[in-house]
Order: C-alpha cells, then sequence, then structure tokens
C-alpha cells in the first residue's frame, strides 16, 4: 500500500513538509516586513494520520518564535479548508478582530475565500493585507494568489511506483517508507512590501 499526504502511516508514504511550506510562506511575508500576522488555519476532525492542518500551524507559529514574534491568539481562526471556510474566517477578522498586515491562509482555497470576502468589503490584496496561500490550486495563478507550490502530480505518480515496486519485489516485505518531495515559492500580486 502507498499513501500521499499523511503521517505515521505503516506503509509507503510520499508527500511535503508541511510544517516547512508554512514555514517558508511566514518567511516570506515576514521578509516583504510584515512583522504582524494572522492565519486562517484548518481544523483537521479525523484520524491522527491526517496532521496537515496541524504541521501548517506549528511551522506558521515556530517561524514567528524564531523571530521573537508571539503569536496573537485572536489571530489564528479557525477555517477550515474551504472557500467558504475561508470567507468566513475573514468576516470574522474583519468584523471582530484587528486587521493585520499580512495573512498565511493554511490552504488556497482558503485564501480564495478570504480573497472574496475582502472583495465583498471593498478591500483587495495586497493594497489593504498582503495574503499567501499553500497548495499552488489551479486557480492560484487566475486570481494572482502567492503561494507555496507543492507537486501534487509527481506526489501521485511516486506513491504508484513505489506501489508498483512492491508488488513486484517478492519475499519478505521491507519497513514502509517517507518522501517528502520540494515545495517551492511562487509570488505573484498577493503580496507586497510592507509601506
Amino acid at each position: 500500500m502507498a499513501s500521499v499526504g499523511m503521517q505515521g502511516v505503516p506503509w509507503d508514504n510520499v508527500g511535503i513538509n508541511d510544517a516547512g511550506a508554512a514555514r517558508a510562506a511566514t518567511e516570506h511575508l515576514l521578509g516583504l516586513g510584515h512583522w504582524d500576522l494572522a492565519m486562517l488555519a484548518d481544523t483537521e476532525t479525523g484520524e491522527p494520520t491526517l496532521v496537515t492542518a496541524t504541521e501548517r500551524l506549528r511551522g506558521f507559529e515556530e517561524t514567528l518564535a524564531a523571530h521573537d514574534l508571539t503569536v496573537d491568539p485572536d489571530l489564528v481562526l479557525r477555517a477550515g479548508s474551504s472557500i467558504e471556510g475561508g470567507r468566513r474566517a475573514m468576516i470574522e477578522l474583519l468584523d471582530n478582530r484587528r486587521m493585520p498586515s499580512a495573512i498565511l491562509a493554511g490552504c488556497d482555497e482558503t485564501a480564495f475565500g478570504a480573497l472574496m470576502a475582502m472583495r465583498d468589503l471593498g478591500l483587495s490584496a495586497p493594497k489593504n493585507v498582503s495574503i499567501i496561500g499553500i497548495d499552488d490550486h489551479q486557480m492560484s495563478c487566475f486570481l494572482g494568489l502567492s503561494t507555496i507550490s507543492q507537486p501534487v502530480a509527481d506526489q501521485g505518480a511516486f506513491a504508484a511506483n513505489l506501489l508498483i515496486d512492491r508488488l513486484h519485489r517478492p519475499g519478505p516485505p521491507h519497513p514502509p517508507s517517507r518522501h517528502e518531495l520540494e515545495t517551492k515559492l511562487i509570488e505573484r500580486k498577493s503580496t507586497r512590501r510592507r509601506r
């Protein structure tokens, strides 16, 4: 058996370093002079093998700590991993909390919802707030969203090859392996240097 994007499973797995992806996104925002950051985080309700959101939040928190910055709990909103969740979280941020200078969305779909809520309220990125996502969804380019790209197709192909290799290798099974593929910062129009 082989999977994509899982943690601690007793079979081969291919994925990315989710904490590392969030660290890269957070470092990008800090490098642009944004020291007041929010995160629209996903929430995990399933098995502990699916810890993508937890790892991304950990990467965000660790990066701020490495720069001697404190995570403001008021600026970490549970948004889910959907457009609607991102929209609701952004409205909550704008209506009931304070506006940071930049936002890390736990995934691109969440960022899409945040951008939609901003547009509906007459705001835009990066004019009012810089925003970055993670994943590089197909719509990210069209919407000008800065993001951390992960090679989804390569992960699937790698996992399939691992499975085929196991099927063709007779004898006692070898221990499961975990493989992490590289991510890449894609800077588009939704982030800019703080003015």
